[in-house]
């Protein structure tokens, strides 16, 4: 016996050196094991049998530094183990657990362990086995080799086959429950893991999908599941079994009604980089792309539809598009394919009319004609609309209840709506969004009491836009009237304008016009409550009033002011700055391109007669003080100048490199440190009655309830008269904090940002990032509104996506009132003129849902006959011709 413990023990080191020890000590390990072979053979003992076991179980319980051995030692025990294990499928699945596997191979080679049926005991759970197989087929992802690719797909193969003893109902449904966990909660989960979904017969598919949706699920979770099983029938060979799979889950989830779940899959789907990978292989064509071209024609996303659109059209591969490549091909599936492809197209360009430019270029490019009958079809069938089941309206008739299920422009509750881009409008549309997110700005404006329709236009054109941003069933507006009062008189029609300088302008003529108002009035009393405002009668017709352009505040500076010297580079200068008025220029010139007290990069918000800042709605819910302090430095005299402010211009410093990381508190920061005034930049001092060098102090007095910040992501450039973009790695902190003269700092929190997407400032799109007050955050691109997974997704921005305008609320005391606030008030507390704006509106929508229906039988095209400017826009050039937005139903 003592001989026996001998051995074991010398058993129990060589295999701990094959599994932790250096290479060599591992080679001199196999070795030493091949001696013991002899003695192990004459050993015929179960006791040693047993110990064996022991031995087995503590080095896969351990820490194991060579996995690649572990393969290979148990084959080594099963040769001495002569009876299953009950408890080896536990232990290997503590060691998958705890191991760190980074090759699917070394997986591969320990589940073949299976071909040996000492390991494989029919009688037990494989349950948690079951769970860590998944969990470790989710870590490898697919390479980008050619040849890496093959070897995976080898192992994937391998590892299937390994499995199948797995395959009864309660090992498969463990499965099923830990991979649906894993791809829709993981961020990337592997190819690898459809192993999984690849084990379970055609026949109980269905079986399948009907455990996973009878199972509580989050919408977003079934989401991101969905869509990473779309991923993946781009990605590997299965295409049938996968597209089978997906195809019942819509289905399913189509039976249940679920249409913004579907929409959103779609979204994603169609939206992949490689989609057109789905139409032009042979394989994924009679699958995947069936699977895709269904998601599209059940679409009332016209968003969706033109991005995809742009795909097929753009989307080259060697040179050709996917009509092209198709058309080329003299194959079944590629005729079929191109064929359905265009019935589609056709069928929604009939679904989505008022594109007539855009749907020309794309009939133009089909290579087959669509069948009439096919159409036809396509456009009688239902689509997905996610409020088609929450509808009731029972004051419409009959005929008109029964139509609304063919409305495809209503938006779901948890979502927003969007606004139509009227013509490279993006500017507008992206601070409007962002105003309407900002709760005590929206709040005050739906509460306020317009006591003088004619010096008030804009303030009534926002008050009813932001009511039916809130309370509209629609999935975008046409923002016509808003844009006809708010737009400068020099940012021409269909021309990209800034959205920093149309913010700064609607802001001043929202104060203008406020001041106007209190002034006729003779009182300075409040005009909005903080509760909810009475019913009150309307003597006038809002279209009976028209915009005053008197009321339009015009910026000071022009290009040509700021063409010389070092005026251009100072910390303060503002992009709102650079207007196009010639009168300005001839009036308000710098002097000698040096410092002046007005020059402080903070946007004032009126002159010396007004009334009192609290009594007006800007400065209430944006305005702040600030005190700008020169001191020259050559006889030691000061000069202030208090002013108020509603935004801060914030550059970049000139030593920071654009391959450095800054953040957004370092801008705030250097923007309160001393400047100095030299060379170019000296201060004019009155005492000294001459340029001299000098210091510009600014300090905070009082901290507003919201911060505006704009990043002056540009430079100018004298020579070229242009402005370039800088790219410049920021950090967009989720909170900051603002220094204060003579107080603590104040707090402040990221609510919204407006985000410019384009390599020059003088052209782009802009898109807002919002959140409401539950942190839920959305992307507002002109009518396309969608929800963000997380914060993380505006963080990840990267140039030439550059956040442009920051809005941050404050945190402290002062700033909570509507912190805490519901994102909607209920409609009833609201004026009897709001109720009815959203009564009309609605009705409207259903009234024009069935008309829209009735064209739709009868083959007639919706279209608009008016030719004024904003109604008619020129094509959109801000994000291409393909993503123009629009809006039948113009308010």
């Amino acid at each position: 016996m003592e001989a026996d413990q001998d051995i074991l023990h010398e058993f129990k080191f060589v295999l701990g050196s094959i599994v932790s020890g250096s290479d060599l000590e591992v080679k001199e390990g196999w070795i030493k094991l091949e001696k013991l072979e002899q003695n192990v053979q004459s050993t015929q003992s179960s006791n040693y049998v047993d110990v064996l076991r022991d031995i087995q179980k503590e080095l896969l319980h351990g820490q194991v530094e060579n996995i690649r051995e572990i393969p290979q030692l148990l084959m080594w025990f099963a040769k001495y183990l002569k009876n299953p294990d009950p408890n080896f499928s536990d232990d290997l699945a503590a060691f998958l657990r705890n191991s760190k596997i980074d090759d699917i191979s070394i997986l591969e080679s320990i589940l073949r362990v299976f071909e040996n049926k000492i390991y494989l005991n029919t009688n037990t759970s494989h349950k948690k086995l079951c769970k860590a197989i998944v969990n470790s087929l989710a870590n490898f992802q697919m390479p980008r080799e050619t040849e890496a690719i093959s070897k995976y797909n080898s192992s994937v193969e391998k590892i299937q086959d390994y499995l199948k003893p797995f395959k009864d109902q309660k090992n498969l449904t463990v499965c099923l429950e830990q991979l649906y966990c894993i791809i829709s909660t993981k961020p990337t989960p592997g190819y690898a893991a459809c192993i999984v979904l690849l084990l379970v017969d055609k026949p109980l598919i269905a079986d399948g999908v009907r455990l996973l949706l009878n199972s509580p699920y989050k919408d977003q979770e079934l989401v991101k599941a969905l869509t990473v099983i779309s991923e993946w029938l781009l990605k590997g060979r299965h295409n049938e079994l996968l597209a089978k799979w997906l195809m019942t889950f819509i289905q399913g989830l189509e039976s249940e009604r679920k249409f913004s779940i579907l929409m959103k899959i779609a979204e994603t789907a169609l939206n992949l980089q490689n989609v057109c990978c789905a139409f032009i292989l042979p394989k994924q064509s009679q699958t995947v792309g069936k699977i895709y071209l269904y998601m599209l024609q059940r679409q009332n996303n016209v968003s969706l539809f033109h991005k995809f659109i742009a795909t097929v059209e753009e989307k080259r591969i060697l040179g050709k598009n996917v009509f092209e490549i198709l058309h080329s091909q003299d194959a079944e599936y590629a005729r079929e394919t191109l064929q359905n492809m265009v019935d589609v197209l056709e069928a929604l360009i009939m679904r989505f009319p008022g594109h007539d430019e855009l749907y020309t270029s794309l009939r133009r490019s089909f290579p087959v004609k669509p069948r009439e009958d096919i159409v036809k079809e396509i456009l009688r069938d239902s689509f997905w609309s996610d409020e088609k089941e929450k509808l009731q309206i029972s004051c419409l008739p009959e005929r008109s209840r029964i139509n609304i299920m063919s409305v495809d422009c209503l938006r779901s509750d948890d979502s927003k709506v969007g606004l139509a881009n009227l013509g490279n409008t993006c500017y507008m549309n992206s601070v409007l969004q962002a105003l309407a997110m900002t709760r005590q700005f929206r709040y005050e404006v739906l509460n306020y009491k317009v006591s003088d329709l004619a010096s008030q236009v804009l303030l009534r054109k926002l008050q009813n836009l932001f009511a039916l941003l809130m309370y509209s069933k629609r999935s975008s507006l046409s923002p016509s009237e808003i844009l006809q009062v708010s737009r400068p008189a020099y940012f021409l029609p269909g021309q990209q304008q800034d959205s920093s300088e149309f913010l700064c302008h609607l802001l001043d003529v929202l104060y203008e016009q406020e001041k106007s108002a209190i002034s006729i009035s003779g009182s300075t009393e409040t005009m909005v409550d903080l509760k909810p405002i009475s019913d009150e009668p309307m003597d006038v017709a809002d279209e009976d009033v028209a915009a005053s352009d008197e009321s339009v505040i015009k910026r000071w500076t022009t290009e040509e002011d700021l063409t010389e010297g070092a005026a251009l580079k100072r910390k303060t200068q503002s992009l709102a700055d650079f207007t196009q008025g010639e009168e300005m220029a001839q009036t308000q010139h710098l002097s000698d391109s040096h410092s002046d007290s007005t020059d402080s990069g903070i946007q004032s918000v009126g002159g010396e007669d007004v009334p009192s800042p609290p009594s007006i709605l800007v400065h209430r819910v944006f305005g702040g003080e600030s005190k700008i302090t020169y001191q020259c430095a050559q006889c030691d005299n000061s000069s202030d100048n208090t002013d108020k402010f509603r935004d801060l211009q914030l550059c970049f410093p000139e030593e920071i490199q654009e391959n450095q990381e800054v953040r957004v508190q370092d801008l705030i920061n250097y923007y309160l440190t001393p400047e100095k005034l030299t060379g170019d930049n000296k201060y004019r001092c009155d005492k000294c009655m001459k340029l001299c060098d000098a210091q510009r102090i600014i300090k905070i007095l009082q901290a507003p309830n919201h911060l505006i910040l704009t990043l002056k992501h540009f430079r100018y450039d004298s020579e070229s008269r242009l402005r370039a973009k800088l790219r410049h790695k920021v950090r967009y902190d989720e909170t900051i904090q603002l220094a204060l003269s003579d107080s603590s700092p104040e707090t402040y929190r990221l609510y919204a940002a407006v985000v410019h997407s384009g390599y020059s400032m003088d052209y782009g799109h802009y898109i807002t990032y919002a959140c409401d007050s539950k942190q839920q955050w959305y992307r507002f691109n002109d009518s396309y509104v969608s929800s963000c997974t997380t914060f993380q997704e505006f963080k990840r921005l990267e140039p030439p996506d550059t956040p442009y305008i920051l809005f941050y609320e404050r945190c402290t005391s002062a700033g909570r009132l509507f912190e805490e606030e519901e994102d909607r008030q209920e409609l009833s507390s609201l004026s009897k003129h709001i109720q009815d704006i959203v009564e009309a509106d609605t009705k409207t929508l259903y009234s024009a849902a069935g008309y829209r229906d009735d064209r739709k039988r009868t083959g007639y095209h919706l279209s608009r006959h008016d030719n004024s400017d904003d109604d008619n826009p020129p094509s959109s050039t801000c994000r291409g011709r393909i993503n123009i937005q629009s809006n039948n139903y113009l308010w």
